[in-house]
């Protein structure tokens, strides 16, 4: 089981996609939205007019969804209109096998840079945790 903790939706969107897991996330109803709590890609926080876009739009969005709460709008209508870089958090409980086949996909080169970091820091932790279960599943 783990706990993935400030990743975006864009990799949560990807996660689940891996039916052969069980997940648990966290709820755009009940948690705080602010533009502070959103992932920014490496290629737009190193380029500076890439970022100062990215902060407006940003901006824009997280204004709107203020506006439309205080006009009456519930929140979770509201929430449409948040991106896909809003941070979340999920539980995620999956076989050793399973990771392995998610891992042997989402560590490619072709996969996206978030989805690749949290796959690989699961690999990670599941070999510190179980090295003997590792080595004979690679083995065998």
């Amino acid at each position: 089981m783990f706990e993935i903790e400030d990743c975006s939706r864009v990799t949560t969107h990807q996660l689940v996609r891996h039916r052969m897991a069980s997940y648990d996330q966290e709820s755009q109803r009940f948690s705080a939205a602010t533009k502070e709590g959103c992932v920014i890609p490496p290629t737009i926080q190193s380029n500076g007019e890439a970022l100062k876009v990215y902060d407006t739009a940003l901006k824009g969005v997280y204004e709107a969804f203020e506006k439309m709460i205080s006009l009456g709008v519930p929140k979770e209508d509201a929430r449409y209109v948040l991106p896909n870089a809003t941070k979340t958090k999920l539980v995620m409980t999956v076989s050793a096998r399973s990771l392995m086949h998610i891992a042997w996909q989402r560590t490619a080169l072709q996969a996206q840079w978030e989805i690749r970091a949290v796959v690989s820091e699961m690999m990670k932790l599941a070999k510190q945790a179980t090295p003997e279960l590792w080595v004979s599943l690679v083995e065998g």
